[in-house]
């Protein structure tokens, strides 16, 4: 069975991270398998989740503010 197509194209973002943050992330992603245990979860899909997680929690932050 065919991989159904993206709704919005990916674009690739390389960052250097410190060792101790990427040691915080893998982390975060071991939790989420644990909770998601039939999905391939990866570095990058944890990487993504906690930036989405973190521009929520921003945009919430800036609403607030005015």
């Amino acid at each position: 069975m065919a991989r159904p197509k993206k709704i919005e194209t990916m674009e690739t973002v390389s960052v250097r991270l410190p060792k101790a943050m990427v040691d915080e992330i893998d982390a975060y992603v071991v939790e989420l398998k644990g909770d998601m245990p039939l999905l391939n979860i990866g570095r990058a899909d944890g990487v993504r989740q906690l930036l989405a997680n973190a521009l929520k929690l921003e945009g919430t932050k800036k609403k607030t503010r005015k």
